[in-house]
């Protein structure tokens, strides 16, 4: 980041779109506590995001969330396959909630949209 001739800091534009990507994971949490109940993966996950957001204003942090993003994606791949495959049941156990559009958004598009952007942005800041 650099500062303007306006006294603003300036980003990248994939530094910009991963800092959206990572508030919007941030708001999925509270969506997924509604349709899911609480669930260890969304506490931890929104903290991880928050040192992160940390990490990003000190001008770091793009790799970090690609990393985070990744674990959380592969930690929940069998809750995104079961929402791509509409097989009807939540892998973790029969009587837990089955929300296949909110599995599909929140624990796949997105997370996958924030770790391809942020190993990209990664790359940008290196090659600066």
């Amino acid at each position: 980041m650099e500062a303007g001739t306006d006294g603003r800091l300036r980003m990248s534009p994939r530094r910009a779109v991963l800092l959206v990507l990572v508030l919007g994971s941030l708001i999925c949490a509270p969506i997924s506590w509604i349709l899911d109940g609480v669930t260890p993966s969304f506490i931890v996950y929104p903290l991880l995001l928050l040192i992160g957001l940390w990490r990003f204003r000190r001008g770091g942090g793009t790799l970090y969330f690609a990393i985070a993003a990744s674990v959380f994606l592969l930690v929940h791949l069998p809750f995104a396959w079961a929402a791509i495959t509409d097989s009807g049941e939540n892998p973790y156990k029969d009587s837990a909630p089955y929300n296949p559009v909110e599995w599909l958004v929140t624990l796949f598009v997105v997370p996958l949209a924030t770790a391809v952007t942020g190993f990209l942005a990664w790359r940008d800041q290196r090659q600066r």
